[in-house]
């Protein structure tokens, strides 16, 4: 029995409403930045494409395609920085630990204000 659950990749409507429910920017805001999301980041890495659990709405952030390509390879204060922001999110021992993890951890947008991610479309401030 296959465990994974859930798409490979998530649904360009839920990509969609995850752009929308980050007002349409950019949350990493690296280096280089275009401003304007186009796509979606995953807060916790899937590892070369790992967990389908991983997919869930609370994991992604609206990204654009720069920030979306270089943020795996931040180092340093900016990787730090990201990690501070709840823009990384480091991996537990299972992939059902580190979607818990995320869920409970908030982000700080690039204009100071915190949020739990809840869904594609919700968010609440903390």
């Amino acid at each position: 029995m296959n465990k994974r659950r859930g798409s490979p990749n998530p649904s360009v409507q839920v990509k969609r409403a995850v752009i929308r429910r980050d007002g349409g920017f950019c949350v990493l805001r690296l280096p280089g930045c275009l401003g304007e999301a186009q796509t979606t980041d995953h807060r916790a890495n899937r590892q070369a494409g790992g967990s389908r659990l991983l997919n869930d709405p609370a994991v992604l952030i609206g990204a654009c395609t720069i920030c979306n390509g270089n943020k795996e390879s931040t180092t340093g204060e900016v990787r730090a920085e990201l990690i501070r922001r709840g823009l990384i999110v480091l991996p537990a021992s299972t992939h059902e630990k580190t979607l818990a993890r995320v869920k409970d951890t908030p982000v700080i947008y690039p204009d100071g204000s915190t949020w739990l991610l809840i869904d594609a479309s919700t968010r609440e401030r903390t």
